[in-house]
């Protein structure tokens, strides 16, 4: 494989794709649809993360609540009791136009390093905050009064949760579940252009031409390969920075959305391998972009509407679903390592199954065409 030839035909298929209305369309429709759902949820979310706090001392937990929350309002007060009677006892049942409430001391994180064990009042309005951004919150505080208090014992965090959500009940993070849609979607692009790329030159009967040019077979397939994973990262991070899915577990979100794209055109290396004809490539790809779409309903907030039934059993059939698992708990803070590395290892895995596979039907067509 040659570097400067594999990047001239990288130059040409990128240039090409530009100029083609076809493959822009398709390169900017990700985004479209990132756009959509933030206008969706700005239409829904619009209403400000009203938060009630005493802070005196100004502690840098009330950055951490600005960080784990969008259009946070601070509204201040004077003394721990007018806290205290916004929100009521824990369980309580009481309208509040307030989501959050905090009581924080005055000294809270001098106290934290002469381990004195501070107690910090943290009141949920489970109307607005649901469990999942709650358990958020509530391990985002521990993290900080570990940071401070390391290797001491962090403080006291009492938590009292006004009108709590029934458990079969909670509050769907519907931000959460279209950052997973759109990362999914744009996946979309990998899996048909690089068979497209691939099968253009097999119609115009160029595949051959380029054969007797100091380009290898090797170098044609590596330079639309490349041209594919660069589109391919740069649209999942554009589309995720559009729609502020970098949140949660941003590393682990960041894992998988290379593992994504480097499934998406693995997938598309396998179509170009297999099909002769652009109808063929358009019907495959139309086809498999459900593998991406289903995965959606049976993961994050959408598996507390089905459940475990057999739609659920099939869907765990494909890759696919393991890369939304993956996505949906890192994107909810839920990543551990077991799920981590199960749901990363079944779709690394899969990458390197297809590929081999396209790999080894590739080197035939090269025999065959060398022959010719």
């Amino acid at each position: 494989m040659h570097l400067r030839t594999l990047l001239a035909i990288a130059r040409k298929d990128t240039l090409d794709m530009l100029f083609n209305k076809a493959s822009l369309t398709v390169l900017l429709m990700p985004i479209f649809l990132a756009v959509l759902f933030v206008g969706i949820q700005a239409l829904l979310g619009s209403t400000p993360t009203k938060v009630l706090i005493y802070n005196p001392g100004r502690s840098g937990i009330e950055q951490l609540v600005k960080q784990s929350f969008s259009n946070v309002q601070m509204i201040y007060v004077n003394t721990p009791q007018d806290v205290a009677s916004a929100f009521g006892p824990n369980n309580a049942r009481k309208d509040s136009l307030y989501a959050l409430g905090l009581v924080i001391p005055a000294d809270f994180e001098q106290r934290l390093v002469a381990n004195q064990h501070p107690q910090l009042q943290v009141y949920i309005n489970g109307n607005q905050v649901n469990r999942q951004q709650s358990a958020l919150l509530q391990g985002a505080i521990a993290d900080y009064t570990r940071q401070i208090a390391n290797p001491q014992p962090p403080a006291t965090i009492d938590v009292a949760t006004i009108n709590p959500p029934a458990a079969n009940a909670d509050t769907q993070n519907l931000a959460q579940a279209y950052s997973l849609t759109v990362l999914l979607c744009s996946f979309f692009v990998g899996m048909s252009l690089v068979p497209g790329m691939l099968i253009e030159e097999k119609e115009k009967k160029t595949l051959r031409m380029l054969m007797v040019t100091p380009a290898s077979f090797a170098d044609v397939v590596g330079g639309k390969l490349l041209v594919g994973l660069v589109y391919q990262l740069i649209l999942s991070i554009v589309v995720m920075a559009i729609k502020g899915g970098f949140s949660g577990q941003i590393p682990i979100v960041l894992l998988f959305t290379v593992l994504g794209t480097l499934f998406s055109i693995s997938v598309g290396l396998l179509a170009g391998s297999i099909f002769q004809t652009s109808s063929a490539v358009g019907a495959f790809s139309g086809l498999a972009t459900f593998i991406y779409i289903l995965p959606v309903f049976v993961v994050g907030v959408f598996s507390q509407l089905i459940g475990n039934n057999p739609f659920t059993n099939v869907i765990k059939v494909l890759p696919t679903y393991y890369l939304a698992d993956g996505i949906a708990n890192a994107l909810a803070g839920q990543a551990g390592w077991g799920n981590t590395l199960l749901d990363g290892g079944i779709v690394l895995g899969c990458i390197v199954v297809i590929f081999l596979l396209a790999v080894t039907l590739l080197r035939r067509q090269a025999s065959v065409a060398a022959i010719i």
